[in-house]
């Protein structure tokens, strides 16, 4: 499956298959035993497991940094907690200076409330104070209780306006207390500031991590989700485009190939009944190649059997029609009584004898004609000749049979028809074959013979009130031996003939020959062929 011909219309795809081990991969998948179905829905469910995948881990790194954030709050939390120590401890420093100024109560009041909130604010630190600032925390409380004793003499000195000695006090006692403590809280705002300084430093870190990480998986993701469509996709590609290719061979009769694909699914099943069809065309085609040497074989037989019956026919031309031209000879002398007086009793039968004599030749003639042209050997004999001359020559022919029958029998010929050069015997013999047959089978009304001029052409048309044709007839009438139906043959009698050697001899003049009919309101048989005939026309 992974050789060039299936993957022609696809070169980045043929190459994968063929330099990589996605090759191998694609014929793996292709060989499990699984329907299509199956194989389609496993991809969509690890396609879809694996988004669930990537959104779980999206989902983590979104919580790791919210908990980043959270840590990073209480960071900040803390450092502000440090500052604002610092400042209250600022401001008890302030307002005990102001109490040895002013030596009010109201001072020593603000020094004390100043204390308390330094006190709960350096509660708040130690509760989230790792073990090291606690120990320093811890020596800040030990050195503010001092100091606040400390304050307490010196309120008490200041009551008992011992000035100096409260200036001495605060000198010597609190104002190295207030140094000390004041170094200590330096000591947890730079560990606070440091700790919130590594909090973030770990964070930009942990989330460019993340970053990278999800990028990577998203990309790994994406990554397999497109290897395993191509290779779900090529395992379905490369049998249908081998199908396609074999078919191709189908269709331009080469049977010899097989379709070889490693698909355990509806593919290798196809591929399975293709084969079968493959094998079973190339039986019958085998069959059909001898049958139709055998029909070729037959066929030549026939050609030659058919050539050889028109040859004898031909050549039997004069023998056949020598003796009835001779029978009926004898026939009209007798009854013109050149013999002798013939009794009235025998003269109807010699008539019959007569009138079946001349169909009888007729019946050779349109044989022997219909032989001559299968054998090639009829040809025209080209000079000029009257179409007005071949209608009187019909006319005269036929008269009496239409006077025996009642029916009208009238010709036309347009004064601008002139003399024509062609083979005037076969147009005379095709006029008459039209008009015999309009005759024949017209009961009553009548037959016209009409000759027109068109352009460089000659229109010859027979026209009757007879029985008409059907239209699904109109398409067999010039056929061998055709009539519209058997009880037509056993009525009227007759070959079918007639009008496929008329046919013949109009289009030998290089002309064509049609039919216009409807049941029950008769035919008009039409033929057109040139004024003049050029030679080796056909």
């Amino acid at each position: 499956m992974t050789d060039a011909a299936p993957v022609a219309g696809s070169p980045f795809g043929g190459f994968l298959l063929r330099r990589t081990p996605l090759g191998r991969l694609v014929t793996q998948v292709a060989r499990l035993r699984a329907s299509v179905h199956q194989k389609l829905l496993a991809a969509f469910l690890l396609i879809t497991l694996l988004f669930i995948v990537m959104g779980t881990l999206s989902l983590q790194s979104l919580a790791q940094i919210s908990r980043q954030n959270v840590l990073m709050h209480e960071a900040h939390e803390r450092v502000d907690w440090s500052l604002q120590a610092e400042k209250t401890f600022a401001l008890q420093m302030n307002f005990t200076a102001m109490a040895l100024l002013r030596r009010d109560e109201a001072s020593i009041e603000h020094i004390l409330r100043e204390n308390n909130r330094f006190s709960e604010t350096l509660s708040q630190i130690e509760q989230a104070a790792p073990p090291e600032e606690r120990g320093i925390i811890q020596r800040i409380r030990a050195a503010q209780d001092r100091a606040v004793d400390t304050v307490a003499d010196i309120a008490n000195l200041v009551r008992d306006d011992r000035i100096d000695a409260a200036r001495v006090l605060q000198l010597q006692t609190q104002y190295p207390l207030y140094q000390e403590i004041q170094g200590l809280i330096d000591q947890v705002v730079a560990a606070e500031r440091a700790r919130m300084d590594a909090l973030r430093l770990a964070m930009e870190s942990e989330n460019r991590h993340a970053a990278r990480s999800l990028a990577l998986r998203g990309f790994g993701a994406v990554l397999l989700a497109v290897l395993l469509g191509f290779v779900i996709s090529w395992s379905f590609i490369l049998p249908v485009r081998q199908a396609h290719d074999f078919l191709g061979q189908v269709a331009k009769g080469d049977f010899s190939g097989r379709m070889t694909v490693p698909n355990r699914d509806e593919f290798g099943e196809l591929a399975a009944r293709m084969n079968q069809m493959s094998a079973e065309l190339a039986r019958l085609y085998e069959h059909q190649r001898q049958s139709a040497a055998e029909l070729q074989a037959l066929n030549h037989k026939l050609e030659a059997a058919s050539r050889a019956k028109s040859e004898f026919l031909a050549n039997m031309s004069h023998e056949l029609r020598t003796p009835m031209n001779a029978i009926l000879g004898f026939l009209e002398m007798m009854l013109d009584e050149i013999y002798g007086d013939v009794p009235e009793h025998f003269k109807e039968p010699l008539r019959d004898v007569q009138t079946n004599g001349k169909h009888l030749l007729r019946l050779i003639n349109d044989v022997l004609d219909l032989s001559k042209i299968e054998a090639g050997r009829m040809e025209l004999s080209l000079a000029e000749y009257s179409p007005r001359d071949v209608v009187d020559t019909v006319r005269a022919s036929l008269q009496s049979l239409a006077a025996e029958k009642g029916l009208e029998f009238a010709t036309s010929v347009a004064a601008d028809v002139p003399a024509a050069l062609g083979d005037g015997k076969r147009i005379t013999q095709c006029v008459m074959n039209l008009a015999g047959n309009a005759l024949k089978f017209t009961k009553d009304g009548r037959v016209d013979i009409l000759v027109e001029r068109d352009g460089e052409s000659l229109i010859y048309r027979v026209r009757d009130t007879g029985l008409g044709i059907p239209q699904a007839q109109l398409g067999h009438i010039f056929e061998e031996f055709r009539q519209v139906d058997a009880t037509i043959t056993r009525e009227y009698g007759g070959t079918g003939l007639g009008l496929t050697i008329t046919k013949t001899f109009v289009e030998m003049h290089g002309g064509r020959i049609w039919v216009e009919s409807e049941p029950g309101r008769g035919s008009t048989f039409s033929f057109s062929v040139p004024l003049r005939v050029r030679e080796g026309q056909p």
